[in-house]
């Protein structure tokens, strides 16, 4: 059987806290393999997660599956603790709540776009269903069509809307991707793109092979100039603005997601 967007985040499948067995036996693996910091982090964020069942007052909203809970899952490596990050009922991540704010204010742009979207997560697609909405992955098998977006075998100015996210990381060639981006975008359209990265560190770092993750990068604020010099204009969202729109937080990290509208005359 195939990968499918199932076995990605955001696909409504609920999580729960791992088992304390549990979070002792990832906990040991990391020392084993020599990354004490990453099981300090995993310890931590298991205990914080483990625990949780006993708070009872609701303080975290999940817009995409309209779910209230005490506390959204804490998620570790081997540099920090992301606090709040899972919503248990939809497995969402923190930039899909805010995407999801963001993505229906750009519709309001566009009359009846056409949009293409990599690596489609299923909690949008009720959003998109009424336009004309296309899902593409080079190895997912249930989206509409499979699509190399290093070399995208598609016509040149044919999307009005491209949805991006967390995909350039995994892409050996992320330049071709965006050029390819760029060309397959009508004039007036946007690209939406999210990207792993360190907001506070200037410089991209490259890997000389992927990581556990699949990630070839991270990306440094100097990803801005690479979107300058292929796109016509380029602005920067902090997705934390979105996070008190809300009676209840949607648990969103300030200058953790930043999503870049990149526009082409």
């Amino acid at each position: 059987m195939g990968i499918t967007t199932k076995n990605n985040p955001a696909a409504f499948q609920k999580v729960s806290p791992s088992r304390f067995l549990k979070i002792i036996k990832d906990t040991v693996q990391q020392v084993i393999n020599g990354q004490n910091k990453a099981a300090i982090n995993i310890f931590r964020a298991g205990l914080l997660n483990y625990f949780s069942k006993f708070k009872r007052k609701n303080q975290f909203y999940c817009n995409l599956c309209k779910y209230e809970s005490p506390n959204f899952l804490h998620t570790s490596n081997e540099n920090r603790i992301l606090f709040n990050s899972i919503c248990p009922n939809c497995s969402s991540r923190k930039r899909h709540r805010g995407l999801n704010e963001l993505y229906k204010n750009i519709l309001t742009e566009f009359n009846f776009p056409k949009i293409l979207h990599f690596a489609p997560e299923p909690v949008f697609y009720n959003l998109f269903t009424s336009f004309d909405y296309i899902t593409a992955d080079l190895e997912l098998t249930d989206v509409d069509l499979q699509l190399d977006i290093e070399n995208i075998d598609y016509q040149t100015a044919s999307f009005d809307l491209i949805l991006c996210n967390h995909v350039l990381e995994h892409v050996s060639n992320d330049d071709k991707a965006l050029k390819e981006l760029f060309r397959i975008l009508k004039p007036s359209g946007t690209v939406i793109i999210t990207v792993p990265g360190d907001w506070m560190s200037e410089k991209t770092i490259n890997y000389d092979q992927p990581d556990s993750n699949g990630h070839y990068r991270n990306y440094g604020l100097n990803f801005l100039i690479v979107l300058d010099d292929i796109f016509t204009s380029v602005d920067s969202i902090d997705l934390y603005k979105y996070d008190c729109i809300y009676n209840l937080s949607l648990g969103l990290t300030h200058q953790h997601d930043l999503a870049f509208l990149c526009r082409k005359k």
